[in-house]
This record gives C-alpha cells, structure tokens and sequence, in this order.
C-alpha cells in the first residue's frame, strides 16, 4: 500500500490546458511585481537566435574561402571579425543626440551578435561601461539596454535574415565604423587587419585572420613581427599594454579604475573608494620600482612612462599577475598555482587583445552552445510562437521562473542557494552560468517531481538576458531573492541537472573568501 502511494507521488499531475496570456502579478514570497519578461520580448529573442544560428549556417557553408575546408574555423574567424568590428563601432563617436536608441543607430547583425553576448556577461559590462570617462565607455552606457523588439523586427520572420539597413542606418555604422556595413561571410587566407604594435604603437596593416602555425589574429597561437620595429607580438603583449595606458591615465589625473576592482565583491553595488583602495593595494609592488600611485603631470611623456612599465612587466599578464601578487604576498615567491581569486581576474582580463575585460570572442562561441540547443527543441523556428493559441509554453516558461523565484525566497532553509556574488559571477561567466543553470533545474527537479524542466532552463536564460543590463536592479532582485549565506552546496560544474544523490550535494560546500 505505501509503494503505491509512494509512486502516486511520483506521477505528473494531471494535464490541463494551460493559459496563452500572462497574469497581471507573480507572487514572489512577499512581493506581487509585474512580469519580469514578456511574452513579445520571448519572442523578439527567439527570433535574433534564430538569425544569429543562421548567419553561423550561412557562414560555414560558403562556397569559397577558410570555411569551404574548414568549417569551424571559418567560424572561430567570422566571430574574430566580428568582435573586432563590435569595438570599433563602440569606440567611435557617435554625436548621437537622442537618448533611445533607434533604429538608425542599430549595427549590423555580426556585431548585434557580439552586442547580446556582452550583455550576457553583465558584471563585466556594467563595470566596463563606468570604470573610465573614455568614448568607449560612453557609448557602451548608451547601448546597455538592447531594443530587442526592434532590433527582431530588422530580422526576416520567415527566413531569419536580416532585412536590408535603411539608408540613413548603413551610412550612420559606415561613418562612425569607417568599415563597410555589410561583411564578407567568407573570409580568404589573404585577408588581414589592422593593429598597432604594443611596443612601438606603429600601424600594422597587413596582419592575417589566418596564417601558417596557427599564427594567424583568428588563430590560438597568434604573433606577428611589427613592420616598423621589427619585434614580435601577441595578444597578450596588446592586452598588458592596455593595461599600462590605464594606470598611467590615472596617474595623470583622468578617472580610471582598473577591472575587477569598481563592483564590491560580494554586493555588486560599485564603489570608487573600495577601487583606489585595492589599487593602492596590490600596486605596492609596482609603486615602490615605478611609482604607478604617484600622480604625474598631463604634459609629461606618458607614451614613455606606458612603455617602461610595460617593459617591467615583459608585456606578460603573467609577469603583471606576479607583480601584483608580491604586493600581496611580500614575504612569498610568485606562485602561479596558488593566485588569490582577484588577482587572476585581473590579470586575465589584460590578457587578450581589444577594449573589453573578457575575450568576448570565446564568450560568442560558448553562447552558440546554448543557441544550438535552442535550435534543437525548434523554439527558434520560424512562426513557431505566433499565433497567441500556441504561445502556452511561453507563458508556462514564464509562469514557472516566477514560480522559481518564489521557492529561492520562500524556501531559503530547505535548499543551499547561492549567495550573491557567486550569483552574479555566475550571471556575468557563460560557462559558469551554465552550471547555475544546471544546479537549478536539479533544485527544480527535486522539488516539482514529474514536471519537465527544460523549458526552465531556457526561462532563467532568456529572463536573466532581458534584465542583465540593469545591473544594480538585479542584483537588488537576488539580493532580497536569496538567502546570503557565506557557503553554497550545489552540483560540480559539467554535472547533469539529474542523476546524483542529494548527499553528494550537501557534502561539497563552496567556501566564499575575499578575492584579495
């Protein structure tokens, strides 16, 4: 008699029609907020992955070019360039006068798709959008909130490509861009970029997308030999540059925070005190041979003062992590094996080349993971949420990560949920986030037993999309969502959302330290 009621649990409940339109209210423990998602916002971001999976298709099946022997890399090459056009687009100026963002001002879609994966990193956007005074930085503030309804309207919804630019929109990126608005999908061995070489700052026009060693921008071991000095650089050589330019702007007096130090750890909120604090810091080392702390006139050689230090640091993100840890560690040799959680950050986000504090071209390729499964369940396809009579799993989807929101609060005792920095650096890392994913559906799992949860797993990744760029309003969200605690017990990164006993979580709790 009790297996049968023991299995009786263990039954779906009963199937009903499920409702096409979204309450007014979702009761989240104490709060009655107004959907954090729509079901038109669903589905104007179904439709731009859609495109996004297309272009990849269009891309890798080009009849000339890397992709017709390669069909990856043609791939891993068409991001490179896509990345590279995202900052150029960004640190232009733009002269833009009207606060929203019209249509005129949206990009191309290669670039759109290098736009919505920052966004999915949101941590590291907000912070990059407001550590420096630069154009840069300006223009990524203007555009940290993307129109996905118009931008899907730009897109074909029978065939996913992008509809051709208005005029005034294709001259605006030209201008700006100083590239053409349409790029080439196939990309030849012969093609090339511009760069400038970290240590003599000289134009190098003529450097492959791909070369023989896996050498070439696009490629996992690149170096080029500059035209003018005749030294060979790396990405990392480009990224410690960066790096010295930016400590010696704000030892002319220019507002400038170096990455990983404006957001508070453990809140997120920013703080400029907390900044010049760990930057003075972990600079000790630093300032006692090159008084990077030491402020200097606006007319002096800064040009010579960023290639001294860059010198010191053998232009190596390692060599400036183990500059950074001996002010740390002073009475300890530089152990590469043991680098405190900070400090790391900070050196690999001067590790690679271009403006932003993680390679944006790995974080594209990560996201096309989860577009592909996307594909796979056929959410993407074209028309397939349409009508409002087939618009029940969106509004299901929804319905039930409000009903997730609602077990963090109302639950904080019965599961082990993380707190919120680890939230946040979960949000702001596409493999990590993953893991969030995972761990969710399994808490999910256990709790509403026989109810599918894939659908929750697309939810928490296209709500989380929808309001990552509000930085500081999410993090107020999860702040009085989640039960801080300074320990999480959730599944290992890579392990199925099911499978494994309860024990096995509980027994392995993630200990959170402070970073420096």
């Amino acid at each position: 008699m009790s297996s049968q009621v023991e299995d009786a649990a263990e039954l779906p409940p009963p199937y009903s029609e499920y409702p096409t339109e979204l309450p007014t209210h979702f009761p989240i423990a104490s709060f009655k907020p107004a959907p954090l998602v729509s079901v038109t916002e669903l589905q104007a971001h179904l439709r731009l992955l859609g495109a996004f999976h297309k272009l990849k298709q269009d891309v890798q099946s080009q009849a000339e070019g890397i992709a017709t022997t390669n069909k990856e890399l043609g791939w891993v090459v068409f991001v490179n360039r896509a990345v590279y056009r995202f900052f150029e687009w960004t640190a232009a100026t733009w002269n833009k006068s009207s606060p929203a963002l019209g249509e005129m001002y949206i990009p191309p879609l290669d670039v759109i798709m290098v736009w919505h994966t920052y966004l999915l990193n949101p941590r590291a956007f907000f912070e990059d959008a407001r550590r420096m005074s630069t154009t840069y930085c300006t223009n990524l503030i203007a555009i940290e909130d993307m129109p996905l309804t118009l931008i899907s309207s730009l897109i074909d919804p029978q065939t996913l490509d992008p509809l051709p630019p208005s005029e005034k929109r294709q001259l605006f990126f030209e201008q700006v861009s100083q590239m053409s608005y349409h790029m080439p999908l196939a990309t030849d061995y012969s093609d090339v970029l511009t760069l400038n070489c970290p240590f003599c700052a000289h134009p190098n026009p003529s450097v492959r997308w791909v070369a023989d060693g896996k050498s070439g921008f696009a490629q996992t071991k690149f170096s080029h030999t500059c035209e003018q000095c005749g030294e060979s650089f790396n990405k990392s050589n480009i990224g410690v540059r960066r790096f010295c330019e930016e400590v010696t702007r704000r030892r002319t007096g220019e507002r400038v925070f170096i990455s990983e130090t404006l957001l508070h750890y453990l809140t997120g909120t920013r703080s400029e005190d907390q900044s010049v604090e760990i930057m003075t810091k972990i600079f000790k080392w630093m300032d006692a041979a090159f008084q990077v702390n030491q402020p200097i006139p606006p007319e002096s050689n800064v040009e010579a003062e960023i290639t001294t230090l860059a010198t010191a640091l053998r232009y190596d993100y390692l060599e400036l992590s183990d500059a950074l840890h001996r002010a740390v560690r002073p009475f300890e040799a530089p152990d590469r094996t043991r680098q405190t959680p900070r400090i790391q950050r900070i050196s690999v986000a001067y590790s690679h080349a271009g403006l932003a504090s993680l390679d944006l071209v790995g974080a594209v390729l990560r996201q096309g993971a989860f577009i592909e499964k996307m594909v796979e369940l056929g959410w993407t396809q074209p028309g397939r949420f349409d009508l409002v009579s087939e618009s029940a799993p969106l509004v299901r989807s929804i319905a039930r990560y409000h009903a997730f929101l609602d077990l963090m609060a109302t639950a904080p005792t019965s599961f082990f949920v993380p707190t919120l920095d680890i939230v946040s650096m979960i949000v702001s890392i596409q493999d990590q986030f993953s893991f969030l994913l995972n761990a969710s559906t399994f808490l999910m799992s256990r709790t509403w037993r026989g109810i599918p949860t894939s659908s929750n797993r697309i939810i928490i990744e296209m709500t989380l999309f929808n309001i990552s760029a509000d930085f500081q309003t999410t993090t107020i969200v999860l702040r009085r969502l989640c039960s801080l605690r300074d320990t999480i017990s959730l599944p290992k990164h890579g392990s199925p959302a099911s499978g494994f006993p309860i024990a096995s979580v509980v027994a392995s709790p993630i200990q959170i330290q402070n970073p420096v």
